[in-house]
């Protein structure tokens, strides 16, 4: 249980009353705040608070129930971030910077550095999905799922379909990005149709909310992989993740200049090798 001092106290409720106008609702959400589960840095709230992945007998139904639903409530959500905001507010205090420096204060808009760590380690609101940390709070996004069954052209797609995206996640021991934004780094997700198929529109949408967490890069890449086998209905998905560079290697300790990692989830036929259907071996 955290231990939140008078003037940590008085802090949130003088934000709180800023941002929603009364005080009124203060109580109720702040114990709200206090009961949920502490959760790890690659973990989502939402999938934390219904056990989600758990006994899905209806998968489209159950995804659409799931991604519907209510989301944390913007008012505890504020509630963390300025929380976040606060202690920040001493950690700087601690490394002895100047918090009066123009660079460093909280301005006319009441955003200052410690904010603005808040606001990209917890995301802007439960609905956010631009900040680094964002997708621990915000709901999966839906995809779209089309029956493989041949209707349009008489024939089922029992072939790899293949779709590149991007990835920006936070490494959990720094707090640093990783990500495919560099030359010559590539994200590919691969996956053989069997009763589904994906709209692809949509899988950029969900590699970021999977990515927006703090990971290690070889259980982003299963995860995405594991998740695509639950969402398709396949067995026989991919992953790659070739060339990504981290921030923690290459902008402090080693600073490496060309150092990369390359993760790959197989399952199915993939990890078989049965047939030709290894796309880059």
């Amino acid at each position: 249980m955290i231990n939140i001092t008078k003037e940590a106290l008085e802090f949130l409720k003088d934000s709180y009353q800023k941002k929603f106008g009364t005080l009124d609702t203060f109580d109720e959400n702040f114990t709200a705040y206090l009961n949920l589960p502490v959760f790890r840095a690659n973990e989502n709230i939402h999938e934390k608070l219904t056990n989600y992945k758990v006994d899905k007998k209806d998968l489209i139904d159950q995804e659409n129930e799931f991604v519907k639903g209510n989301s944390v409530k913007a008012e505890i959500h504020w509630i963390m971030r300025e929380l976040t905001h606060y202690y920040l507010m001493q950690a700087f205090d601690a490394m002895k910077v100047d918090q009066t420096d123009p660079n460093i204060a909280i301005n006319a808009l009441g955003k200052g550095t410690p904010g603005r760590i808040a606001k990209m380690w917890c995301g802007n609101d439960p609905e956010d999905t631009t900040e680094l940390l964002s997708g621990r709070w915000n709901k999966e996004p839906a995809l779209s799922v089309f029956p493989n069954d041949g209707s349009q052209t008489g024939e089922i797609v029992d072939y790899p379909i293949s779709k590149q995206v991007d990835v920006v996640a936070v490494c959990s021991h720094h707090f640093l990005p990783f990500s495919s934004l560099e030359p010559n780094a590539r994200v590919t997700i691969t996956y053989i149709p069997k009763d589904n198929l994906i709209g692809i529109s949509k899988l950029q949408r969900f590699a970021d909310w999977c990515a927006s967490r703090g990971w290690l890069q070889e259980d982003l890449c299963s995860y995405i992989g594991t998740t695509i086998k639950r969402i398709s209905g396949s067995e026989d998905v991919m992953v790659e993740m070739i060339g990504l560079v981290h921030g923690c290697e290459k902008f402090r300790g080693a600073n490496t200049k060309n150092g990369n990692l390359t993760t790959v989830y197989k399952s199915g036929v993939f990890k078989e090798k049965k047939g030709k259907v290894l796309l880059n071996e």
